[in-house]
């Protein structure tokens, strides 16, 4: 069902932080704090990174790749480890097949995107669901605590640039890459 691979090995060690935004992971770490992962708190991270975007442009991060999205940390709690990512995208970028820690949120903040989830199947995973999104939305994954094997899904840009902000209860690089089968 899984593969050996995770997505740290499409991204290496490298880990920009985004000066600036330590409000918002601050507000994030308080929303969390002492709660444990399910809907009501998924709800409330939800609307707090859709206000985010609302709120702020994204834009200044545009940092894009024709090889592959790009990836500007807002923050990373060492503690918790809570993060939250901007991802920059250009037409065609797409993830891999993978999965992630317990929670996952994405918050789309411009352009527009394919979201596909898939299921394991075997040794890789089949595809269950598409979700088209354009403009400003936000969804989330709540699945098994202290595993990386939750939420299997890929994401494509469809617009000619986008932005999407992303959060996790723990390392995102963690999760694991699959092949559709």
């Amino acid at each position: 069902m899984e593969t050996n691979k995770t997505l740290a090995e499409d991204f290496g060690g490298e880990r920009v932080v985004s000066n600036g935004y330590g409000g918002f992971m601050e507000g994030l770490l308080q929303l969390v704090e002492g709660k444990e992962i399910g809907a009501p708190p998924g709800e409330q991270i939800k609307a707090y990174a859709l206000g985010f975007v609302e709120e702020h442009d994204l834009g200044g991060f545009n940092r894009f790749s024709d090889e592959t999205y790009v990836r500007d940390y807002i923050g990373r709690d060492a503690g918790t480890g809570w993060e939250a990512i901007v991802m920059c995208w250009k037409k065609g970028n797409r993830t891999a097949i993978h999965s992630h820690p317990q929670f996952a949120g994405y918050t789309f903040a411009d352009g527009e995107f394919l979201v596909e989830i898939f299921e394991p199947r075997g040794t890789g995973a089949h595809p269950v669901q598409q979700l088209h999104i354009t403009g400003q939305s936000g969804l989330y994954a709540i699945g098994e605590a202290g595993k990386f094997t939750n939420h299997i899904h890929r994401i494509t840009c469809l617009s000619k640039t986008a932005h999407s902000l992303h959060i996790y209860s723990d390392d995102a690089l963690k999760g694991l890459k699959y092949e559709e089968v």
